[in-house]
């Protein structure tokens, strides 16, 4: 039922940070960006360990988490190990290339993951993971709102 008088709204503590089980055997570089598939944190990137399956290219059902905060292993078992990530601002990533190249005139539509530092204006055949929303497009990257949906 919609409110009809204030109330006493809880939040998460921290902020927009969260740590999350990591994939057995996946490494996750800080400053990368972390997604989620099946449940658990793995970098964003080819080449994840023994299970190179985990690929936010080539799954567009993953679900951006954050960015690491700090590196780390999973261990030998899915959850040994977690890994902290952040997502209460915007962070930097880098532009995608030629006819894939984030401008200006995206700003407020969907990012897409390339892999875990690099953002792209589409999704090809539907097989990226969304990033978030693109908030600013700068000399240094694509500022996007992890996670966020976009609002253009």
């Amino acid at each position: 039922m919609a409110l009809t008088k204030p109330r006493k709204i809880e939040a998460l503590a921290g902020a927009g940070r969260f740590r999350l089980a990591v994939a057995a055997g996946v490494t996750i570089i800080q400053s990368g960006l972390v997604i989620l598939a099946a449940g658990n944190a793995r970098a964003a990137r080819e080449g994840q360990g023994a299970d190179n399956a985990a690929k936010a290219a080539d799954a567009a059902t993953y679900v951006a988490a954050g960015v690491a905060l700090e590196t780390v292993t999973g261990g030998a078992a899915n959850g040994a190990v977690t890994v902290e990530v952040d997502r209460s601002r915007p962070y930097c990533f880098k532009n995608s290339a030629a006819g894939d190249a984030i401008t200006a005139a995206d700003i407020g539509r969907t990012a897409y993951i390339v892999d875990d530092e690099t953002v792209a204006k589409t999704s090809p055949n539907s097989t990226r993971a969304k990033a978030g929303a693109i908030e600013d497009v700068t000399a240094e990257g694509v500022f996007v709102s992890i996670g966020k949906a976009a609002w253009a």
